[in-house]
């Protein structure tokens, strides 16, 4: 609800930027030549905006992919994590204890330290990656007794290795925006969209006005729209860290059922 207001704001605010530089034109500009402008930019405006649309749309859709692949690693990580707790069930109390703790230090870890730290630095913890170093290296320390712990550790191993993956995959994700340069032409195509309708509008001062304003609006909204996907972990539409709570809620019950 927040974001919303605020892209309202911006629209709102964009909108009044174009109609003032719009008044200011129609007043210093004569009708003849708005009129010969009008004339001879219609072609040229209709391929910019054209343009503007397609990369807006493709810089959407790549933007909502990865939104999604970004939510989708993160269950992916949370969940293979809760699997490796449980594998914790089938060993001696040290190493029970000890693999409970790890897995408990890296969860926390991620939600309290990790998940504010992408928001605002697009990076991933210091702490959080230390923590997934002593699971891994915990698992080089157990030597399974009999064929059935072998089978048991050989699942759990493939657990940890897939909250390994799925941790590096979200290191690539966290700091992949929309590139400068994509930036740079989005905001000139933008630009140029809105020219026409501040240099090139209607004879009547209040019909120029009005549709600089509309486009104006219009083309602050979109880039607003663009800035909020551009990062999956922040902005308006982010990735929170619920997944992993739930992880630690699958801690506490697996805990409660004892070994096994």
């Amino acid at each position: 609800m927040f974001v919303a207001v605020i892209g309202l704001l911006v629209a709102v605010a964009a909108a009044t930027v174009t109609s003032l530089v719009a008044w200011f034109a129609n007043r210093s500009i004569s009708d003849q030549t708005r009129q010969d402008y009008r004339e001879g930019s219609g072609l040229i405006t209709g391929i910019v905006g054209t343009l503007f649309a397609i990369s807006v749309g493709l810089v959407v859709v790549a933007a909502w992919n990865q939104v999604n692949s970004a939510a989708q690693t993160t269950s992916t990580e949370a969940s293979n994590l809760a699997d490796v707790y449980w594998y914790s069930r089938s060993l001696p109390p040290a190493e029970r204890e000890q693999l409970r703790r790890f897995a408990e230090e890296y969860t926390t870890t991620v939600i309290r330290e990790e998940w504010p730290l992408m928001a605002e630095q697009h990076t991933l913890s210091p702490a959080a990656w230390r923590a997934s170093e002593k699971l891994r290296a915990f698992f080089q320390t157990i030597e399974p007794a009999t064929s059935a712990g072998s089978t048991r550790y050989g699942q759990a191993m493939t657990r940890v290795q897939a909250v390994l993956d799925a941790r590096r995959a979200r290191a690539q994700m966290v700091g992949n925006g929309v590139p400068p340069l994509l930036w740079i032409a989005l905001a000139g195509c933008g630009l140029i969209a809105v020219l026409p309708a501040i240099v090139c509008g209607s004879p009547v001062r209040k019909v120029h006005i009005t549709m600089a304003a509309v486009v104006g609006g219009l083309v602050g909204m979109v880039l607003f729209l663009v800035y909020q996907l551009d990062f999956p972990f922040s902005g308006g539409v982010t990735i929170s860290p619920a997944a992993f709570e739930q992880a630690l809620e699958r801690f506490s019950s697996i805990r409660s059922l004892g070994t096994g």
